[in-house]
């Protein structure tokens, strides 16, 4: 029977979704590393997927990840564009699953028809507004200055605040650049790149003890600058100057605002990078 004729608007697959265990054998989908772990979850846009002419849309996209014991902070809140952490709903608990970017697939509707998706998990919708986020992010990703990201790289400073950041990560929904000038200064120049951040972060049910996470870790950014490029016997900076770090809920930062500022997610696009038109 073609399975694909009988795929209509009205089928029980959508964007979120995960497949049963008994989908991903028959499919020989199976995470690479850990394959008794795996999670497939459906990653195809909901027009796509429902779409009923199997010539115009034959197959859904997925992403083969894993079902882990604990998430990082880091990969929350699609922050880092290649790996992604979720917490879907199970039976009324959490269970974080990792998705990577490169581990796209895409299943033939006549295949996948023969299955309904795993109802025992869920993705509520702020979750789900995520994961669209991620997937729109890795084409979205504003290029800095080559310059600007070799010396966030050359000094180790971006891993050292991935690093920093850790901790708060779940809490640290984007963090923002302003970079000024957002074009290339030479090496011989003494000039510094201008930096300002802002961390926004989400509130959750108790505000007052993640502003007060929130507030350490802004301090803690700007002495990791300060130690990373302020010269204090010359009382100069060299490089990048951090002008300021500010942490904001997400509840007050303004949709004007955030326009005005770049998200650095934590894996870089250069300019170089984007000119030859490589994606990471």
């Amino acid at each position: 029977m073609d399975v694909t004729a009988n795929w209509t608007r009205d089928t029980k697959w959508r964007q979120g979704c995960v497949l049963p265990a008994a989908a991903c054998h028959a499919l020989g989908l199976l995470h690479h590393a850990t394959p008794e772990s795996t999670c497939v979850v459906v990653i195809g846009h909901d027009c796509d997927v429902a779409h009923p002419d199997a010539a115009a849309e034959p197959d859904v996209e997925v992403i083969v990840g894993r079902w882990l014991p604990r998430g990082d902070g880091n990969f929350y809140w699609a922050k880092a564009p290649r790996t992604l952490h979720l917490d879907f709903r199970w039976h009324g608990v959490s269970r974080v699953v990792e998705l990577g970017a490169t581990a796209k697939e895409k299943i033939p509707k006549h295949a996948l028809g023969r299955f309904v998706p795993d109802d025992t998990y869920e993705l509520d919708a702020a979750s789900l507004e995520i994961l669209r986020s991620w997937l729109a992010a890795r084409y979205q990703r504003a290029a800095f200055p080559d310059r600007f990201v070799a010396l966030l790289s050359g000094s180790k400073l971006d891993r050292r605040l991935t690093k920093l950041m850790a901790p708060v990560g779940a809490c640290v929904t984007c963090v923002y650049f302003d970079v000024s000038p957002a074009t290339e200064i030479s090496a011989e120049s003494r000039q510094p790149y201008l930096l300002r951040m802002v961390l926004a972060y989400a509130a959750g049910q108790d505000p007052e003890a993640v502003l007060s996470r929130m507030e350490v870790l802004e301090d803690a950014v700007e002495t990791l600058f300060a130690d990373s490029y302020f010269n204090a016997a010359t009382e100069r900076w060299t490089g990048i100057e951090l002008l300021g770090c500010v942490v904001i809920s997400e509840d007050d930062l303004t949709v004007a605002q955030a326009r005005k500022l770049t998200p650095w997610r934590l894996e870089h696009l250069t300019l170089r990078d984007a000119a030859a038109g490589v994606v990471h």
